[in-house]
């Protein structure tokens, strides 16, 4: 057995992370690691990487007890993580990314550049060959970069344990392929990897054997050939998987967002659609189709030369957010930790940060009460069922799906006519993904326009009323009723500028 944890404990301010966790990985497998949101997968990781100290426990390499004081003894002992919020330099290359942290090598007294990229280059062959290597990291998709901070781990000495914290999150189907081809390969290699993800369609195919974590301890572990789904949605949450269908919206509800002749993609065709009060409008594109830069320039984030966007019939200027959200527009954001939250303030204030009238100390003062914000935060972790401690923690301190939660926690109590969603569920458990389901659908039977976007079929089939489908920047298929169907999804988005009907 390579690696060996027994009964590892461990606690945050009185709060139980572990409590009695145990996980056996072999040399050369590929092993699941499952949980829900807060069951202990953390910090069981942090507890390998020497981020923590576990209270109790005993973690074994080869049979021989190991005591991981730091990350460098994590590395020194063979351990790679990916984890799956990005922590690229912006500025930096892949190459140059990849070796943070690491020696460079040099040719005399200087650093050899080429040797870099040449090192660079034989990881990324097996993993991503298409990547572009030598542009920086804040020209990149989410996805691209996710491929960066997967090259980076296992760039530098051979590893025995890599351990990959939903690293297929934010990657198309064929990057998420192309990643599993490689994982594959590793475990060939002698490798072991411990594949966290909640995806479990993914775990099923990919991982020889599993895991799951329940409030801290292990709830059942074994072959992936002896389970299916449903039994692993039962370990993990003690409940059964529930799949909502998308709810019909009567064709004389009103337009709530029209956006017409707005030029877009690089031949800046004009985009037009619109979205009627409940309709719940899915957008669909493999990497690069533009589904987030179209969702920003609704947002305001971008610009717009031509064309026009209108909520309610009254025409948004562009590149003004500020004026969606007087107008009742609402955001959530992929990138949670770089583009949603303030991580930096409480979770109190990332609350009211849509809402800072509301929390003020005094009408017309620039100063927010201390009390105001913690009612409201109290307030919004009721009606979201949000776990947290006090509201004046910061928000990292929770799991990715009560960090979800905040983003729309903040447009609390406002009256919401657009909420756009972008990847909403990314990197969260199937409890809190039926949760947000659930806030998504509550938005839209309150008369709500939402559009959203997601790389998970099940998601987008489960939650659109109507499915638009993007491909080389324009819309190739406008699909609902009986002909929203997967195999009508896929062939538009794999569609050639020639052709504008799936079903031709």
């Amino acid at each position: 057995m390579l690696l060996s944890i027994r009964g590892l404990e461990k606690r945050f301010s009185g709060a139980r992370a572990l409590a009695g966790a145990d996980l056996e990985v072999e040399a050369g497998s590929v092993h699941g690691l499952l949980g829900e949101n807060g069951a202990g997968k953390s910090t069981l990781i942090k507890a390998l990487s020497g981020l923590v100290r576990p209270d109790a426990g005993t973690i074994r390499l080869d049979g021989t007890p190991v005591t991981i004081d730091g990350v460098a003894e994590a590395e020194a002992l063979g351990f790679r993580f990916i984890h799956q919020e990005l922590s690229l330099v912006p500025h930096f290359t892949a190459v140059e990314n990849a070796f943070v942290g690491r020696r460079y090598p040099r040719r005399g007294p200087f650093i050899d550049r080429r040797a870099m990229a040449q090192a660079i280059a034989e990881v990324a062959r097996d993993i991503a060959p298409d990547l572009p290597l030598d542009v920086p990291a804040a020209r990149l998709t989410t996805g691209q970069k996710q491929l960066v901070e997967i090259i980076r781990a296992l760039t530098g000495a051979p590893a025995r344990l890599v351990v990959m914290d939903e690293p297929t999150a934010s990657l198309s189907d064929g990057e998420a392929r192309r990643l599993h081809q490689a994982v594959r390969r590793l475990s060939a290699r002698g490798v072991a990897v411990i594949f966290i993800s909640h995806r479990l369609d993914e775990v099923m195919a990919l991982c020889d054997r599993f895991t799951v974590l329940r409030n801290g301890a292990t709830a059942g572990s074994g072959a992936i050939s002896e389970i299916d789904r449903p039994g692993l949605v039962r370990l993990m949450s003690g409940r059964e998987e529930l799949a909502a269908a998308p709810r019909a919206v009567p064709a004389q509800s009103p337009a709530v967002l029209t956006v017409s002749g707005l030029p877009f993609g690089p031949g800046e065709e004009q985009v037009s659609f619109a979205i009627r009060s409940g309709e719940i409008l899915g957008l669909y594109g493999l990497v690069g189709a533009g589904r987030s830069s179209l969702m920003k320039i609704v947002w305001g984030a971008r610009g717009h030369d031509e064309g026009e966007i209108r909520l309610d019939g009254r025409r948004l200027r562009p590149g003004s957010i500020g004026g969606r959200i007087a107008a009742g527009g609402a955001y959530v954001p992929e990138d949670r930790r770089h583009e949603g939250l303030i991580t930096s303030r409480s979770i109190a204030e990332n609350l009211a940060i849509a809402d800072l009238p509301a929390v003020r100390l005094q009408p017309g003062l620039p100063l927010t009460g201390l009390g105001a914000l913690k009612r409201r935060a109290q307030a919004i972790q009721a009606a979201l069922a949000v776990k947290m401690g006090s509201p004046f923690d910061r928000p990292l301190t929770l799991s990715g799906g009560n960090q979800q939660k905040l983003l729309f926690g903040r447009w609390f109590g406002r009256p919401i006519r657009l909420l756009i969603l972008d990847e909403p569920t990314r990197g969260v458990d199937v409890g809190a993904k039926a949760e947000i389901h659930a806030l998504a659908r509550s938005f839209a039977e309150a008369g709500a326009a939402v559009l959203m976007t997601t790389s998970d079929m099940d998601e987008l089939l489960a939650l659109s009323s109507r499915v638009l489908v993007l491909a080389g920047g324009r819309i190739t298929a406008d699909l609902d009723g009986a002909v929203l169907t997967p195999a009508r999804i896929i062939d538009a988005a794999f569609q050639h500028a020639s052709r504008k009907d799936p079903a031709a």
